[in-house]
Formats: C-alpha cells, sequence, structure tokens
C-alpha cells in the first residue's frame, strides 16, 4: 500500500506541472553564455581550430572511426565554414535571448555537435557535459522566463493552442529535469571518488601543479600568490574533495545543499578566474542551477525589488530606453 502510495505521488509529480522553470531559464542564459565564450574569442583562428585548416586532425578523426560532419562545417569551402560558424554564433545570441527556443534547441544541438566533432582535440569535459545535457534540455521548457517567448506569450491574446497534452508534455520536461540532475550527480560523484583513490589530491599537490600550469594562466600574478599559501591549497583540496565526493548526500537536505552549491559555485569561478576554462565553469554552474527551486528564484527576486537602490537603478534604465527610442524616432 506505502509503495502504491509513493508511485501515485512521483507520478503526480511527474505530470502535474512543471518543475524548475526559472532555474531552467537561467541555465538557457548560463548555456548560450559559455558558448559565446568558445566561440567568439576563437573567431581569429577558426580555421585552424575547426575549418579548412584543421585537416591535421583527420588521420585521428580516421583512426578512431568517426564521421566529423563535414557536410554542416564544410572543410572544403571557407566561405561555407564561416556560414555555419558565425550562424552557430547566431543561435547562441537567439538561445540567450529566448527566442523560439523549442526549435533553436535542437538545431544549435545538431551544430554543437557538428563542430565538436571536427576537432576532438579542442573538447573538454565541458564541452561534452553541454552536448549530454542540451539532448535532454530538447524535451524541457527553457524559455518559461527571462525570454522573448515568454514575452510574445503574455502579450498574445488568442488563447494558446497545444500540440501535446498537458501531462505529457510536463512528463518530458520534468524528465528532462531528472536526466540533467542525474547527469551532473555522476559527474561530481565520480569526480570526487577518482579524487579520493588517488594521491595527488590526497596530499594537495594536484591543486598545487593546477595553479601552476602555464598555458592556463591568465593572471599569472595571483595564481603564483595562491600556490604559495600552504592553508589555500589546503582548504581548497579538502573543499573539492568533501563536496564533490558527497554531493549525492548534501542535496538531500537544504542546510547541506546551500553550502554544497555555494561551494561549487566559487570553485567552478575560481576554474575560470584562475585556469581560463569559463566554457567548463559555466556549464557546471548553470547545472548546479537545478538544485535552486523556483520558489528561492521568487524570494530573491523579490528581494531585489525591495531594494530601493536597485528599483531606482531599474527605474533609471527604463526612464533612459524611453529617452533613447524617442531620439530613434
Amino acid at each position: 500500500m506505502r509503495t502504491k502510495l509513493s508511485l501515485t505521488r512521483y507520478v503526480d509529480w511527474l505530470t502535474t506541472a512543471k518543475h524548475n522553470l526559472k532555474s531552467f531559464s537561467i541555465l538557457r542564459i548560463i548555456y548560450g553564455v559559455a558558448l559565446l565564450f568558445l566561440l567568439v574569442p576563437s573567431i581569429p583562428e577558426r580555421s585552424l581550430l575547426w575549418g579548412p585548416a584543421s585537416f591535421w586532425v583527420d588521420s585521428e578523426a580516421s583512426r578512431r572511426g568517426y564521421w566529423t560532419f563535414d557536410t554542416v562545417f564544410s572543410k572544403d569551402s571557407t566561405l561555407l565554414f564561416d556560414l555555419a560558424y558565425f550562424g552557430l554564433i547566431a543561435l547562441a545570441i537567439v538561445f540567450i535571448l529566448g527566442w523560439h527556443t523549442r526549435i533553436i534547441t535542437p538545431i544549435m544541438l545538431l551544430m554543437l555537435v557538428a563542430l565538436h566533432a571536427n576537432n576532438n582535440f579542442m573538447l573538454n569535459g565541458g564541452d561534452t557535459l553541454m552536448r549530454i545535457t542540451l539532448l535532454f534540455m530538447v524535451f524541457a521548457n527553457l524559455s518559461e522566463h527571462y525570454s522573448l517567448d515568454s514575452r510574445r506569450r503574455r502579450r498574445a491574446t488568442a488563447p494558446r493552442r497545444h500540440l501535446v497534452p498537458a501531462h505529457i508534455s510536463n512528463a518530458a520536461h520534468n524528465t528532462g529535469l531528472i536526466l540533467c540532475c542525474f547527469q551532473i550527480i555522476v559527474v561530481y560523484t565520480t569526480s570526487g571518488i577518482w579524487k579520493v583513490i588517488g594521491d595527488d589530491w590526497l596530499n594537495g599537490s594536484a591543486l598545487f601543479y593546477a595553479l601552476r600550469i602555464d598555458n592556463f594562466m591568465l593572471y599569472p600574478a595571483i595564481n603564483e600568490l595562491l600556490w604559495q599559501s600552504n592553508l589555500v591549497i589546503y582548504i581548497g583540496t579538502f573543499a573539492a574533495l568533501l563536496v564533490q565526493t558527497l554531493f549525492v548526500v548534501f542535496i538531500l537536505w537544504r542546510p547541506t545543499r546551500i553550502f554544497a552549491l555555494i561551494s561549487l559555485i566559487f570553485m567552478h569561478l575560481g576554474i575560470g578566474l584562475l585556469l581560463g576554462l569559463w566554457p567548463f565553469s559555466l556549464a557546471m554552474i548553470a547545472l548546479d542551477m537545478l538544485f535552486i527551486r523556483d520558489t528561492t528564484w521568487t524570494r530573491a527576486e523579490a528581494f531585489l525589488q525591495s531594494n530601493p537602490k536597485i528599483d531606482s537603478g531599474r527605474q533609471w534604465a527604463r526612464q533612459w530606453m524611453v529617452h533613447l527610442k524617442s531620439n530613434v524616432k
């Protein structure tokens, strides 16, 4: 009887309503920004990295036996490659703005996979994680908030037509949420376990040497200041081992979940700042957002709106936009 009630409760949770809509909307924005962090700085070297000048990777691709999607990002025509490359940048911007996200998401996923397949030497864990979770997000509602889609829906006068029944749409969205959360749990748990079973992380040398990799230093002076401090190395190492290994336990209780998420967000901000791996860091931070409930985002918005300084800044920005529009006309 108890098992039947639990199953009924889970089915109701899965099919009654879409969960974490604001978290998914924030994830959409951060994913788009992460993609721009990858594509825009690479514009000067795009041909060498992924385009017609990247034939140096094809021998490895042939040996491994995978298709490089040359029909999408052509290596035979600079014009076709540039059209696809800048088209992907445009899609990332549209994805951030949340315009026709249901259509844009699978197209952007296909083009991202095609770009990555042109040169697998340029990839890291963040790229792989983004491709996997984007596949799950095809079934989720990413534009309910902070998007042009939501603005269009609010202004629409005619009732919306739903091609798919609400309970199926809700189940697809929530299944995507579960799969994305499961994926990030797998990443943190396996990462923590591999750290624990090795000697380099237990004695602190892994973080020490990571901060000293010349090719990844954005601000060498900051890195040098940090790796010379035993206290920083000890605290950073202990925090990474604790939070990642026990992440699946921490998320079960709200106080420990808050501690884990804050720790991980600061850890990934540190990775982006100190090692320059911003696409990876932003992808991880974006997925961390899924463990924050919409009620928390609503309370945060209410707090910001009640803050007089922020409210005055918002009013000034609104007046400036009105003034700008009047001048344009």
